[in-house]
């Protein structure tokens, strides 16, 4: 069966010119194969792969900082229904200049967060797309270009 991607995240980066993606925490890896089938070359991370997905899925486990995200190695950095605040600052590092991030995580329960925590970690990026309710928060920004000091 497969799995299509929250609408949200394929409305804002279906017109993006594909890159190279990071998908942190990916589950089955449905966000991934999407990226995947629309010309993005994926990397997914997740602390058990699974073997619905075409995609490869490298297990390692975030909380135990398994996985370093190259600082300014990725277009996109996908963490959705997934938190962990320690990830943001590096998530942030993450994104080259013009990248986009996509983060989705719930609104209740233990590891619950706030779009207005996503909007406090990315201050200063245009946002795509965002919103909140009862079940969960999410932001999808841009990296602003930094100018280049001649």
């Amino acid at each position: 069966m497969t799995r299509l991607p929250a609408p949200e995240l394929a409305a804002a980066l279906e017109s993006l010119p594909a890159g190279k993606a990071l998908d942190l925490a990916c589950g089955q890896g449905r966000h991934a194969l999407w990226l995947n089938q629309h010309g993005w070359d994926v990397t997914a991370v997740d602390r058990e792969a699974s073997s619905e997905s075409t995609v490869t899925i490298d297990m390692v486990d975030l909380e135990k900082n398994d996985f370093t995200i190259q600082r300014g190695g990725w277009d996109l950095i996908v963490c959705w229904l997934y938190w962990q605040a320690d990830l943001l600052p590096a998530i942030a590092r993450g994104i080259r200049p013009g990248g986009v991030v996509a983060l989705a995580g719930k609104t209740r329960g233990r590891f619950a967060t706030s779009l207005a925590r996503y909007q406090q970690a990315f201050s200063g990026w245009e946002e795509i797309a965002s919103g909140e309710n009862e079940a969960r928060a999410f932001l999808i920004a841009i990296r602003p270009v930094e100018k280049l000091i001649d």
